[in-house]
C-alpha cells in the first residue's frame, strides 16, 4: 500500500522571470522557459479565469517538486 503525501511548495527568495511556451490555464499545467531551460509550471493561484498563451512573460515566486509556480508578470 502506498500513500502519497502533497508535496509542499517552496517559495523562491529571489522571484525569477521567465516566458509562457505552452499555456498555462487555471489548475493545468504548461511549460515556461527560465534562464534557457524549459520547465513545467502552473498558476501559484489557481484561477479557471487566467489563461497565460504562449509569449506571455510570467515571474517565478516559488516551485512545487518540480513545478514551477508563476504569475504573469505586472508591466
Amino acid at each position: 500500500m502506498y500513500i502519497f503525501a502533497a508535496i509542499p511548495a517552496e517559495i523562491i527568495e529571489e522571484a525569477l522571470q521567465g516566458i509562457v511556451e505552452q499555456e498555462v490555464a487555471g489548475a493545468l499545467s504548461g511549460r515556461v522557459k527560465v534562464m534557457g531551460v524549459s520547465w513545467k509550471a502552473r498558476l501559484c493561484i489557481p484561477d479557471n479565469r487566467c489563461i497565460l498563451p504562449p509569449g506571455t512573460a510570467v515571474t517565478v515566486f516559488g516551485r512545487c517538486g518540480n513545478t514551477l509556480l508563476v504569475l504573469p508578470t505586472v508591466p
